[in-house]
């Protein structure tokens, strides 16, 4: 089982000045991922050939690329807040990177539980598998050291020049084969073949070191209405046309880069500018969305707010014991059936989360106003 993306939910939150496109944006990225893990556990061999199927395994590339752009986003957000405070970047820094531990320990706490409610039965191994939420945190502890605003001015130049780096470096150090002296649970952070090596930071941190750069500029727009739809509409545009590039390149020299495999392929700048590109229509809708909407109730805004709750619970049902019977055994038809199913069960514990955890919590600080938010 492997989790095709998982949630930067955790990331601290905006001030009151928020971004009401970038819940929506997480909340499209959550509904993604389900469908990527329920189709691929629950269609039967002969539906996969379909080309259906071929859709949603494309759209399965979204999510994991998406949550990565909006830790960046989250983080410039956080730094923006923490600049007009005169928080030093040390003290940035050493924040982000204390929330990173702890993302990184909630990820070993998941595969534990994963491995339990196995019966034990999975590798040994798999404990120690770098999977999406391992990469987050690991991404929220390297990125800000090298991507955090600088005497006070947000870091654009440097954060892009990185990403170039990671993505450059991604089809040789992201497969590449270590000593095996050296522990593979340490260096699978970095590169390394599957299935230990899921998302190494070579090259997934470029995502979001791009989404810091983006999340600076986004914020800086958002004290003009005026000012924000044009950067969001430039955001789409200027996406579209990356991913025609890519399309053109590609149709000139398919072979214009010659990759080992796929797998190295996807590591590469093609794929990685071509996705980027799909990003920027994706971000125009959101805003779109969120302005027509205001602040009436939102599907995606509610998924978005409770990104790490709806990860946790539904890969259990998707891959698990309670779903065993379902598992490559469903056609499309019943299979999307299914997973109509899956998101409507996943926003009833998203908005109960809301209602009564808000609401306990809400009730413990009149209480006890010393509890800490």
């Amino acid at each position: 089982m492997t989790a095709a993306a998982a949630p930067p939910s955790s990331v601290p939150r905006p001030p009151s000045s928020r971004l009401d496109a970038i819940d929506w944006l997480r909340g499209l990225a959550v509904v993604l991922m389900i469908q990527t893990h329920l189709y691929d556990s629950w269609v039967a061999p002969a539906a996969r050939t379909s080309e259906a199927f071929w859709w949603t395994r494309f759209l399965g590339g979204i999510p994991a690329r998406l949550f990565l752009l909006l830790v960046g986003v989250s983080m410039a957000i956080r730094f923006e807040s923490q600049l007009g405070k005169s928080v030093d970047r040390a003290t940035m820094c050493r924040g982000m990177a204390k929330r990173g531990l702890e993302i990184v320990g909630l990820a070993y706490l998941f595969r534990l539980q994963e491995f339990t409610l196995g019966g034990f039965g999975a590798p040994v191994s798999d404990l120690f598998r770098i999977d999406i939420l391992n990469c987050i945190g690991a991404c929220m502890i390297v990125v800000p050291f090298l991507a955090a605003p600088r005497n006070g001015r947000p870091q654009y130049a440097a954060s892009l020049a990185f990403a170039v780096v990671f993505v450059a470096l991604g089809p040789i150090i992201g497969p590449a084969h270590f000593p095996d002296w050296l522990p593979r649970p340490l260096t699978s952070y970095l590169g390394g073949e599957r299935p230990m090596a899921w998302f190494p930071i070579f090259p997934w941190a470029a995502w979001p070191l791009v989404g810091v750069a983006v999340g600076h500029w986004w914020v800086r727009q958002n004290r003009d209405p005026r000012r924000q739809a044009l950067a969001f509409l430039l955001t789409g545009l200027g996406g579209a046309a990356l991913t025609l590039a890519v399309i053109i390149v590609r149709r000139i020299n398919p072979y214009i880069i010659r990759y080992p495999s796929e797998l190295v392929q996807q590591m590469g700048p093609g794929s990685f500018f071509y996705r980027l590109g799909l990003l920027g229509p994706l971000a125009l809708l959101a805003y779109g969305v969120t302005r027509a909407l205001g602040p009436r109730f939102s599907v995606m805004r509610q998924f978005g707010r409770t990104s790490l709750l709806v990860y946790w619970i539904h890969v259990d049902l998707c891959y698990g014991s309670v779903s065993k019977p379902l598992h490559h055994r469903l056609g499309m038809v019943w299979a999307t059936v299914g997973f109509v199913g899956m998101v409507a069960l996943m926003l009833a514990i998203s908005v109960l989360k809301t209602k009564y955890w808000k609401g306990w919590r809400r009730h413990e600080r009149s209480r006890h106003p010393a509890i800490a938010g």
